[in-house]
C-alpha cells in the first residue's frame, strides 16, 4: 500500500509540468507583444517628431528663399505703336508687391488694361526675378467725335496721345451706336469705291439719317431705309452722268424714293 501512495504524487507532478510551461510561454509572448506595441508607438512618435522638424525646417527655408526672390523688373512685350512703353512699365513696377511667388499678377493685368490703347494684357512670371506683361494694342479704324477713336471692335476710346492717324475717316453719332456706324461706314465705302469715291466722314444724325462727306467736299444725304440700295443707284448715276461735273456739286440728296436732288456750288 505504501508503494501505491508514493506513485500518485509523482503522476500529478508530471501532469502539471506541461501546463506550467504553457502558461510561462503565453506570459512571455504577452510581454513580447506589449513590448512590440510600445516599440511601435515609440517609432511612430519619433517619426512624427522627425517629420515636424523637417517641415519646420522647410518652412524656414521657404521663407528665407522668398525673401531672396524679389521682383526686380517688369518686362513689357508686344508690338506697340501708340502705348508709351516706359510710362506703363514704371507704373507697373511701382504697383507690383510681394516677391516672385506672391506677386499679384491679376492686379498688374487690371492696371495695364486701364490704359486707353491696351486691348489685352497677359501677365506671367519669368524666373528668377521678372514679371512679363504681353500687350495687344487696339487698332483704331476711325476718329469719333471731337477727341475719340473707334477700335476694330467698335469701341469708342479717348487716349491722351495719338500718333500718325490723321488719315483715318471721321465718324460721329450716338456713342451707343458706334459699332453700327463703323459697320455702315465700311459697307458704304465699299459701294462708293467701285466708282472711285471715298468717304472722308460719316455722321448718323439725330433724325437717323446719314450725312456722308466725300473726298473733294461733296456731301451726300441718305436715309436709314434702303441705304445701300440707294447708294448703289447713285453710283450708276454718277458713273454715267455726274462724274464729269463732280467738282461743281456741293450736295446730293438721296432721301427720295424715285429721284435725286443735286445742289450745285455757287459760281
Amino acid at each position: 500500500m505504501s508503494s501505491q501512495v508514493t506513485r500518485r504524487p509523482v503522476a500529478r507532478q508530471a501532469a502539471t509540468r506541461p501546463g506550467l510551461l504553457a502558461a510561462l510561454a503565453a506570459r512571455w509572448q504577452s510581454l513580447i507583444g506589449q513590448g512590440s506595441r510600445w516599440l511601435s508607438v515609440g517609432i511612430w512618435l519619433a517619426s512624427g517628431l522627425a517629420l515636424a522638424v523637417v517641415l519646420s525646417g522647410l518652412n524656414v527655408l521657404a521663407k528665407n528663399w522668398a525673401l531672396e526672390t524679389p521682383i526686380r523688373r517688369v518686362q513689357i512685350a508686344g508690338d506697340l505703336v501708340q502705348t508709351q512703353r516706359g510710362e506703363l512699365q514704371a507704373a507697373l513696377e511701382r504697383t507690383v508687391r510681394g516677391n516672385f511667388f506672391t506677386a499679384n499678377l491679376g492686379e498688374l493685368q487690371t492696371l495695364a488694361q486701364r490704359y486707353p490703347w491696351v486691348s489685352q494684357a497677359r501677365v506671367s512670371r519669368q524666373w528668377p526675378d521678372q514679371v512679363r506683361v504681353t500687350l495687344t494694342e487696339k487698332q483704331a479704324l476711325a476718329h469719333w467725335g471731337n477727341d475719340g477713336l473707334v477700335s476694330r471692335a467698335g469701341e469708342v476710346f479717348r487716349p491722351q496721345r495719338v500718333i500718325g492717324l490723321a488719315q483715318l475717316p471721321q465718324l460721329d453719332g450716338p456713342r451707343a451706336q458706334a459699332r453700327f456706324v463703323l459697320q455702315q461706314y465700311q459697307a458704304m465705302d465699299r459701294v462708293l469705291s467701285r466708282v472711285g469715291l471715298h468717304i472722308v466722314s460719316l455722321q448718323l444724325t439725330d433724325r437717323m439719317s446719314w450725312l456722308v462727306r466725300l473726298e473733294g467736299g461733296v456731301e451726300v444725304l441718305v436715309d436709314a431705309q434702303e441705304t445701300l440700295a440707294k447708294l448703289e443707284r447713285f453710283t450708276v448715276l454718277y458713273d454715267h452722268q455726274l462724274a464729269a461735273d463732280i467738282g461743281s456739286i456741293a450736295r446730293i440728296d438721296l432721301r427720295y424714293r424715285n429721284g435725286v436732288a443735286i445742289g450745285w456750288r455757287q459760281g
